[in-house]
């Protein structure tokens, strides 16, 4: 995918004004970009945009002043069809899938991923395989595989799932999916709608955000780089890992890390499930964050579970973090009184901890990627087959080939 417009004048004449952005960026900015295959290719495919579209939105909004910085958050959830960012990955991969001729998609993932696959899926008339560990399908809307199209295949060991589903797909000979190109590509509409909110209502000091392997991110700055005479200074870049399962913060800071003590000495019990992948590595993306992190000299930092409690206790001075949330219309999920979903809180609990440490000093302004946390999970999800190591996987594989 390139772009279409370099300029602040030729990007703003390629926005679709019929789509808000809190309705649709994909559909927004679809003409400020072209797709790989030539114009006629490129016309069809944003045609399928169009028809594979449920509800992609995004905003910004303003959350609290803590440390003299202004926070504000871009809310990936309360606009997007499925709660969390990952609806820009699964309009954007169904529609390929379509474009290439591909019924049967498989993919793994920890939750979001999945089950915005399987809904975007369903709509695009796709059968498709879900890869989740065990461990995380309390974390799945049961609704989304009331169709037999959509299959739920449960992995006992978390550290298994990728290999298993790899296995699955070359079996089965099903595409699996998203490429990497495809979530860089969504990175990149996130990007663009920073850039018309930065356009109009100012630039941010820091973009900050969860991450595994960081597509997100480096899509992102890969549409600012492209308007940098209109950005001008782009925005330092904070990312945030769980302490549990942070090898990209490993990668950054090695010597910290392997301090007594410190984060990434050994995967223990995450702080979010729904992140549960601890080689990230292999889809060959820390390059490419690296050279984000030179560029925009940013930086990367952990959260743990006690850092994640305290600061969403009740402080003095911005009260109730949930509830301020609230207030801003972002009903983050709850089940017994925890938080179902923590990737995206992590996030805002980094950013804090980044102020008091120093690293955001007072005075600047900071947009934290709300990436999930409004989830419509009821717990009630039962894979149609658990799945152990390699003989079960084939075996599944041969009756799915063979159509049984």
């Amino acid at each position: 995918m390139k772009f279409l417009a370099d300029s602040r004048s030729t990007f703003e004449a390629r926005i679709d004004g019929a789509y808000g952005p809190e309705t649709s960026i994909v559909c927004r900015y679809r003409n400020a970009v072209q797709f790989d295959g030539g114009a006629e290719h490129d016309l069809a495919f944003k045609r399928c945009l169009l028809e594979s579209s449920i509800r992609e939105g995004e905003r910004v909004v303003p959350l609290l002043t803590y440390g003299g910085v202004a926070i504000h958050i871009l809310d990936e959830t309360s606009g997007m069809a499925t709660g969390s960012l990952k609806s820009i990955d699964a309009c954007l991969t169904t529609s390929l899938c379509r474009m290439e001729g591909i019924g049967r998609i498989v993919f793994e993932s920890g939750g979001n991923t999945g089950g915005a696959l399987t809904r975007y899926g369903r709509k695009a008339g796709l059968e498709t395989f879900f890869f989740c560990p065990l461990d995380n399908v309390d974390l799945l809307d049961s609704r989304l595989f009331k169709d037999r199209r959509a299959h739920l295949i449960a992995v006992k060991d978390r550290e298994r799932v990728k290999e298993l589903t790899g296995l699955f797909a070359k079996a089965a000979g099903i595409r699996k999916v998203p490429d990497k190109s495809w979530r860089y590509a969504a990175g990149m509409f996130r990007g663009l709608f920073l850039l018309e909110h930065m356009l109009t209502a100012g630039k941010f000091d820091w973009i900050s955000q969860t991450i595994s392997a960081a597509f997100g991110p480096i899509g992102i700055y890969k549409a600012l780089k492209t308007f940098r005479e209109d950005v001008r200074e782009l925005p330092r870049f904070l990312g945030i890992q769980q302490e549990a399962n942070c090898p990209m913060y490993r990668a950054w800071k090695p010597a910290a890390a392997r301090r007594p003590g410190k984060a990434g000495q050994e995967q223990g019990r995450l702080l979010a499930r729904i992140m549960y992948d601890p080689s990230p590595d292999t889809h060959e993306t820390w390059p490419d964050l690296h050279r984000l992190l030179l560029l925009t000299r940013g930086d990367l930092l952990t959260v743990n579970e006690e850092e994640f409690d305290s600061y969403l206790r009740p402080s003095a001075e911005y009260g109730p973090i949930l509830e301020l949330l609230q207030s801003r219309g972002i009903a983050i999920s709850l089940r017994s009184g925890q938080v179902l979903d923590k990737a995206g809180l992590i996030a805002l609990v980094g950013t804090l901890k980044a102020i008091d440490a120093g690293v955001i000093p007072a005075g600047g302004r900071v947009l934290c990627a709300l990436t999930g946390g409004v989830s419509a999970a009821d717990g009630c999800a039962r894979p149609e087959l658990t799945v152990e190591g390699a003989r079960e996987v084939l075996g599944y594989a041969e009756k799915v080939r063979e159509g049984r």
